[in-house]
Order: structure tokens, then sequence, then C-alpha cells
């Protein structure tokens, strides 16, 4: 049997050219050895006869003859190699013996008290000596300096729990005197138990999460068929809708079309019956003239009674008999003209209603849309998410449910635009009226001079805004919303002409009246007092809206106001000169008290929506 150290080195048996075992080894007259084939090549391929390694050059090419006697040594080497007792040898990322010399046979047992890895050869003696048999082999491992204690040179045998390291008997006598330590084969149980335990409740977070994509999955399939089959439920309803209004518009076109053909019949036998009139007429008219060119007077007294006295003479000389075609061509003018009036209308309510519809429609499945995303976004983290969400969230029953889900904004009193002869609390939500009238100097013109009123904070210059404010503390009292450029000086009230769109109550001794500029005089009767007024803005509709909170009634609109306006001339030149655009305006809120009473009060309360009490 060969031993590791009477094998040669593999390196002195490998090819220069090709890197590779020789195959048919060859020497140059420089006493090179290369593979035959490759050193053919590389003479091939050039136009100087030199040897790759010392570039000697030859004269002419050389005559090269097998070198038997080393191809014998490579075919034996390679026997070696491939059926050695002792092993094989070791590939990259193996652990090589480190006793061979030479090349290096894989490592079959590592010894943790000598420090070293054997092949099988030199694993013998270990397992024939008494005192080797009592080391202790493991499977081949590489980095055995890593097992070492570098302070103290000996192998790791226990583990320390407060550091969570492994020590040597040694460090038991230094750092580690105090801590708890436990042989490394206990410390290992633990971790393999702990690790069986983390894999468990990992496999069992798998099992969950893959449920749960399971059922996301499963959700999102069977939405999509839901939208799908509601999308074509909706396409199949409009398609409904306009079938029949197609329908009822060739009925329409259907009946006007009769009624012109029977006009056109009537226009066709009132024309025959005026031919064979006219006809009639110029025969007559043939006859007297003959008549008035005959000599024979005895003939003509005798014709013309003939002629003069027919059943329907009266008609036929009646200038206004038939002068001008029957009535009934200009009735069926007046008629297309009104059907035409109805069906604008017809359309345009319908249009209306239905695009009031629509809108609402599409709010609620926006609403819907934005809470389905939260619900699955929660639901994969959180199973327990689509019940809590169905407690808490109902879909907006009304309009005003929706405007108080949507567009509620936080509104806070401008104490430095409110009228001497009103107060305003500190955190800016409540509103009363001043006892002693106090004069503070006006800063730029900001507050109310001769009116009881005061503005928000904020401006809104764009979108949907809605606060709501309690008036039941007051007997007389304003709200709504003004523009930026509102004149704050002036001793009347506000109209929509000015730049204002309220709505207020004012009280009597007799009787309580709420009043909105419908007309300067205008007034509403509303069957129960408001306790809560919301005030609702669109102001990209230009529109004005005043609810009663408790009831869910609208009290009334503005509509089709104008929000924007024309800025001075002034004032855009210098903005064009910065460079500048002039923003859209902005519309404030408004709140009045218009009692002499100190506990008259108005309150800006936050906005609480049904469903979510």
């Amino acid at each position: 049997m060969a031993s590791a150290s009477s094998l040669p080195c593999e390196e002195q048996l490998l090819c220069s050219i090709c890197f590779d075992v020789f195959s048919e080894p060859v020497s140059t007259p420089c006493g090179h050895n290369y593979c035959k084939t490759c050193i053919t090549r590389y003479w091939a391929s050039t136009d100087l006869i030199q040897c790759p390694l010392c570039k000697k050059t030859f004269l002419s090419r050389p005559l090269l003859q097998v070198n038997t006697g080393f191809r014998d040594m490579v075919e034996h080497f390679n026997s070696m190699r491939v059926t050695a007792e002792d092993g094989i040898l070791a590939k990259p990322g193996e652990v090589p013996c480190d006793i061979c010399h030479g090349p290096k046979l894989k490592a079959q047992k590592t010894c943790l008290v000598c420090l070293a890895s054997y092949c099988q050869s030199h694993l013998e003696p270990h397992q024939r000596v008494t005192n080797l048999k009592k080391h202790q082999l493991i499977d081949p491992v590489l980095n055995l300096e890593d097992r070492v204690c570098k302070r103290h040179d000996k192998m790791f045998e226990l583990f320390c729990h407060r550091d969570q390291t492994c020590v040597c008997y040694m460090c038991l006598k230094d750092n580690h005197a105090t801590h708890e330590v436990v042989p490394l084969e206990h410390a290992l149980r633990e971790k393999k138990a702990w690790l069986v335990d983390a894999m468990s409740e990992i496999k069992m977070t798998e099992s969950a999460k893959s449920r749960s994509m399971k059922e996301i999955k499963y959700s999102a399939e069977k939405s999509k068929k839901e939208s799908e089959k509601e999308i074509a439920d909706i396409v199949e309803a409009f398609t409904a809708l306009v079938v029949s209004l197609q329908r009822s518009q060739a009925e329409l076109i259907e009946l006007i079309q009769g009624k012109q053909k029977a006009a056109e019949k009537q226009v066709e036998d009132h024309m025959t019956q005026l031919e064979q009139e006219l006809a009639e007429l110029r025969r007559r008219r043939s006859e007297m003239k003959e008549l008035l060119q005959t000599e024979d007077h005895l003939r003509l007294l005798q014709s013309c009674p003939a002629l003069l006295s027919p059943p329907r003479t009266e008609e036929l000389f009646d200038p206004l008999s038939h002068s001008s075609p029957p009535s009934t061509l200009d009735l069926s003018d007046i008629s297309r003209q009104s059907y035409v009036g109805m069906v604008k209308k017809a359309v345009a309510q319908m249009e209306k209603t239905l695009s009031n519809e629509m809108e609402m429609l599409n709010h609620e499945v926006r609403l819907s849309d934005g809470c389905e995303a939260a619900t699955q976004a929660d639901a994969a983290e959180n199973p327990m998410t689509d019940k809590f969400i169905t407690e808490v969230w109902n879909p907006p029953q009304d309009k005003l449910m929706m405007i108080q889900q949507c567009d509620a904004v936080d509104v806070t009193l401008d104490a430095y635009t409110a009228s001497s002869r009103l107060k305003v609390s500190e955190d800016g939500k409540q509103l009363r009226f001043n006892d002693g009238l106090l004069s503070f100097p006006t800063l730029f013109r900001r507050r109310f001079e001769y009116k009881p009123f005061v503005l928000g904070k904020d401006g809104f210059s764009s979108g949907r805004f809605y606060y709501e404010v309690r008036v039941s503390g007051s007997k007389c009292w304003l709200l709504g919303v003004v523009k930026e450029s509102i004149n704050r000086e002036t001793t009347f009230f506000l109209t929509p002409e000015e730049g204002a769109w309220t709505f207020f109550k004012l009280s009597c001794e007799f009787r309580e009246e709420y009043h909105a500029y419908i007309s300067p005089s205008g007034h509403m009767n509303l069957r129960q007092w408001l306790d809560t007024v919301g005030v609702f803005v669109d102001y990209e509709k230009g529109e004005v809206s005043f609810y009663d909170v408790e009831a869910r009634t609208l009290i009334f609109s503005y509509s089709g106001c104008t929000f924007t306006e024309t800025a001075p001339a002034l004032k855009t030149f210098l903005y064009s000169m910065a460079g500048a655009n002039l923003s859209r305006p902005k519309l404030y809120p408004i709140f009045g008290v218009l009692e002499h009473d100190s506990n008259s009060v108005l309150e800006i309360t936050p906005v609480v929506c049904p469903s979510s009490v």
C-alpha cells in the first residue's frame, strides 16, 4: 500500500500550457516537458519555434518523442489518486488532513485534544493507542483556532449564560468567576431545544401568514368577480336606460312624424280642392270673356244668368275664402315648438336628477373603496380588523353624513377681526356680546367697525369645507361666509352682491324669524327651532348651504355664487411685474351676535357623525 508521502507533488505533473495532468508527455531540447498536443498547437500558432517557459529559440521544429518513463509515472500517479486506499484527495471547501505531505487527503475526523484533522491512514494511531483512544473525535471541521480560547490557549468546554459566550476552564478564574456556566453539551441541548421551539413558532407563523395570504387572495378574487358582476349589472342598467330613452325618443318622433304626415295629407287634399276650384274659375272666366266678345246680344243675356247663379258662386267670388292656407299649418308649427320645449324641459329635469343621484352614488363608492382598502391593508396584520371596522364605521345614510365624514374642517375665530362689541374666548371657539364698548385701535382695517361680526382665522380658496355652530344660546345671530375683500366698515347687513352669503335669525317682541338674502326682505318660516347649524361650502360649484344638524335637513342653499373677483388694475400690474400670479380669493367663515346680551353665545362645536357616536 502506497503512503501519501510517496506520492509526487501534483504540481510537478501538470502541463504548464493546459495546467492539467500530462497527456503523452514530450520533452524539448531545453529539458522542459509538455503535452504533445499542447506544444504542437503552441508552435502552430506562432512564427517562432521556442520554449514557452525559457523562451529558448530553435532553428527548426524539434522532433518530439513521447517520454515513456515519465508517461508511466503520470499514469501511476493517476491510478493512485483515484484508487488510493487511504482516501481521496481533499477538494476545495473540504477539510484536508493536517499530517499529509504533498497532496492532502480528505480528513475523516478532527481531534479536539490534538487540535488536528486526520485522514484515514493518519487516524489509525487514535484507534490503536490506548491514550489516544481517550481523545474526543468529531466530524472534520475547519477553523479549529476558533474553538480555542485565545487568552489561555485552551479548548472551549463551557458556556457562560450571562455573556452568552464559550469559555475554557481557565476563564472561570478570571472574568467569569461569578457567572453561571454550563458544559457545552448542556448548552447545546438548551440551544437545540430553543431552536426547535423557535422553528415551531416560525412554522406556525408561516402557516398563519400562508393562510392569511390564501384568504386575502380568495377575498381579492371574490371582490374582483363581484366587481366585474357589478360592472356588468351597471352596464346592463345603463344600457336598459339608454334603450328606454331611445324607445321613448322613437315613439315621440313617430308621433310627431305621424302628425306631420296627417298635416301633409290635409295640405295635399286642400291643394287638390283648390286646383279644382281654380280650374272651375278659369273655365267660367274663359266663358265670360267669350260672351264679352260676342255680338249676339240675345245669347249674352241668356247665358249670363247661368254663369252668375251656380250654387257655390259666393264661395268662388269671396276674396277671403281661400286667400291663405288653412289655420292647421300655423297650429302645427306652434305645437312643434311646444314639443321641443317640453322635451328640453323633461330632459333637463332628468339630467339634473340623474346627475345628483350619480354624484351621491360616486361619493358613496369612493367612501366604500377607502374603507375596503384600509380593511384589506390591516387584514394581514390583524384578523379581527374586519369586525372592528364593521362596528365603528357605517356607510353614509344621507348627504349630510357624507359631508360630515369628508369635508369637516376645524374653524377658529380670529379675535383681531372681531368688532369691539364682541368677546372671543381664549380657545377661539365661543363668541359673546361684550357689555362694555371697548375701543381698540384698528389694525390695518381688519376689525369690523359698525357691525358685531367676526371672521374665522383660516380662509379657503378651493374645494369643499363644512363646520357646525351651536346657536341655541343666542336669540339673534348670523352665520355664513364672506369674501376676503368684504367691506368691514359697512353699516348694513351683508348681501351676496357685496360678497357675503349669510343666514341669520332676528327676534323681536312678537316673533322670531330666520332670514337669508333671497331678496332684501326675504325670510323663511321654519316649523322647528334650530339648535345646531351646519355650514357647507362647495367653492368649485359656487354653493353655500345651511343644514339643521339635529333634523339632518337642508335649510337653505345659495347656488350659482360667484366667489372669484376682478383684481384692481394696479394690483394686477404689480403682481405681473413681480412675476407672480394672483391667487383665487379666499372665503372666510363669518359669525355675528346681534343681541345686546352678555349671556348670548355662539359656540363652534366639533363635527360628530352619527356613525361614530
